[in-house]
């Protein structure tokens, strides 16, 4: 799970204070960014996905995740999450069959970005790395390296700098595979009915479904 999005999903949170002679300045925008995306009450992110080693494309997609609390609606290739807060259910298109499975929390870490940014300080040590430009508006590219052992190196995330929004998170793994995730549209407190985060069996007609609670 973790490894569909240890992105979409990072992002309330408690800043362990770093000077900025050793940080780059990565703490500040890392508590621009809590303040933010904490405040929201849903958001819609419309993202693409690609995997990458040796600058060769292994495997790029499209998908969409609603977010709400708890909450969330996530599709993958041919992957379809629900989770209600209580339940989460994994959909394969391809097998028409569901697994339900008991929602725990920090399975939802990498799927969103508030939840996110409300652990990194204990997780990760942040590093600003610079400002760029892309797209004709200016980035700022910081770089999260775990405190413990895992099988990536680090995590890169850039910011709209004007916006205060992640534009893109890279996980870098040790065997050399970068996997980013670039949100293309990115759309916060739209109403969203609970019943988006229930998986609805009359929806998909003789789904087999596996319940591993």
């Amino acid at each position: 799970m973790k490894k569909i999005i240890v992105i979409l999903i990072m992002l309330s949170l408690t800043v362990v204070g770093v000077a900025q002679k050793t940080d780059g300045g990565a703490n500040a925008i890392m508590q621009e960014l809590d303040t933010k995306y904490k405040a929201f009450t849903t958001m819609k992110i419309n993202y693409t996905y690609k995997a990458e080693k040796e600058k060769k494309t292994l495997s790029a997609l499209s998908g969409v995740a609603f977010i709400k609390g708890d909450q969330y609606y996530i599709t993958f290739d041919d992957q379809v999450f629900y989770c209600d807060g209580t339940t989460m259910w994994n959909y394969q298109k391809s097998t028409n069959e569901v697994s339900i499975y008991d929602y725990e929390e920090s399975d939802d870490d990498a799927l969103n970005p508030a939840k996110m940014l409300a652990t990194w300080s204990k997780e990760f040590t942040a590093k600003f790395i610079r400002e760029d430009t892309e797209k004709n508006k200016a980035v700022q590219i910081i770089d999260l390296t775990p405190k413990k052992g895992q099988s990536y190196y680090k995590i890169r995330i850039v910011v709209d700098k004007a916006k205060k929004e992640i534009v893109r998170t890279s996980i870098y793994e040790k065997d050399n595979t970068i996997y980013t995730y670039y949100f293309d549209t990115f759309t916060t407190n739209t109403a969203m009915d609970d019943s988006t985060f229930k998986f609805n069996k009359s929806k998909y007609p003789g789904v087999e479904v596996n319940d591993m609670r």
